[in-house]
């Protein structure tokens, strides 16, 4: 995890673009989690981890999704940026 990362926050109502991992940062039970999924593209098939997981190991694997299938950037899906955890990096 980089702290220094930055991602760009979208809202659950957003188009989120073709060439993008989305990650949605949701709360369950009082804990921070997160799910992950991306679109079909010419290196692998449409995909997801929809079920809820620690950020830190949602978000590494947004990134090995991004970083081998050939996708631009990750995007992250929260509706209340406190649940947000700069050791994450920075949402913008």
């Amino acid at each position: 995890m980089d702290q220094n990362a930055k991602y760009r926050r979208l809202l659950a109502s957003d188009f989120t673009p073709v060439n993008a991992v989305r990650l949605r940062i949701i709360e369950q039970e009082g804990r921070v989690l997160a799910e992950v999924e991306w679109p079909e593209n010419s290196l692998t098939n449409k995909g997801d981890y929809f079920y809820a997981t620690p950020v830190p190991l949602t978000l590494e694997r947004a990134l090995d999704v991004k970083n081998n299938y050939g996708f631009a950037e990750v995007v992250v899906i929260i509706d209340n940026l406190e649940l947000w955890n700069d050791a994450w990096g920075t949402i913008a």
